[in-house]
């Protein structure tokens, strides 16, 4: 392929990427707990290693044995934001929020399957479990968790109180906090986390717990409203330049006939 008309769809496939990224932020700018993710580019640098199966076709070549050497960018990952989001006072004895590290750890059942997932969202809710009790659980279902893995239970009528600590008083359990050494690898589950290569521990400090509050996104409407517009300039030049570029090979085709 024509080496401009490579550099410009690479670069509009990127930047359509980071529009993605920055729409589904601007989204959820009222989603509690929510991370904004920035996007990150990179060189299109080498494609493949050894993808010449006829080695004697290798002769007399300026690249590095085995590697084909390509142009443009691509949009390599996106990174998530983890700053604290701004607390948002609701009075529900159920809204918790964190500040400092971690993460709610909270239980999703999905027929014989079960998988522990974390969240920074601390929108719960009660639901009745028979005898009398209570659980608090998260808007899609998922069950949030003490300090030993169990599910954290109310009694109906209770008052339901919990200090700094994640302590519930009145009861022997306490909130699970956990935090996670690389945010990074956590994979998105429609606002909660699977750790995807990450590990999570239960940690005693660095937290605070907040009843009555939930935490904010974090995202930057204005912000991200800029990074839109730049992000489109980008894509726009991108296009025009393709324009110019099969412009060019249509006249270039044209002189050959």
């Amino acid at each position: 392929m024509n080496t401009s008309f490579s550099i410009a769809s690479t670069g509009i496939r990127a930047y359509q990427g980071k529009l993605d990224t920055i729409a589904n932020n601007i989204a959820n700018v009222e989603t509690s707990g929510y991370k904004r993710r920035e996007a990150a580019f990179t060189d299109n640098l080498a494609v493949s290693i050894q993808n010449q199966a006829e080695q004697q076709k290798e002769t007399g070549r300026v690249s590095p044995p085995g590697i084909r050497t390509t142009f443009g960018s691509r949009m390599a990952s996106t990174s998530m934001d983890v700053s604290q989001g701004a607390p948002k006072e609701t009075g529900q004895p159920f809204d918790l929020m964190l500040i400092g590290d971690g993460y709610f750890q909270v239980r999703r059942t999905v027929g014989d399957t079960t998988e522990i997932m974390y969240t920074r969202s601390g929108a719960f809710q009660q639901t009745p479990v028979g005898n009398g009790l209570l659980q608090l659980v998260s808007p899609q279902g998922d069950i949030l968790l003490d300090q030993n893995g169990n599910p954290i239970e109310v009694g109906s009528g209770e008052e339901f109180r919990v200090l700094a600590d994640g302590t519930i008083v009145g009861s022997k359990q306490k909130i699970a906090v956990v935090t996670v050494d690389n945010p990074q690898l956590l994979k998105n589950e429609g606002g909660v986390f699977l750790l995807n290569r990450a590990n999570a521990a239960l940690t005693n400090t660095s937290f605070e717990i907040k009843q009555g509050f939930l935490e904010s996104s974090n995202v930057d409407l204005s912000q991200e409203m800029t990074d839109m517009l730049k992000t489109q300039r980008g894509y726009q030049a991108n296009a025009r330049a393709l324009s110019y570029a099969d412009q060019m090979m249509g006249i270039a085709n044209g002189i050959i006939r």
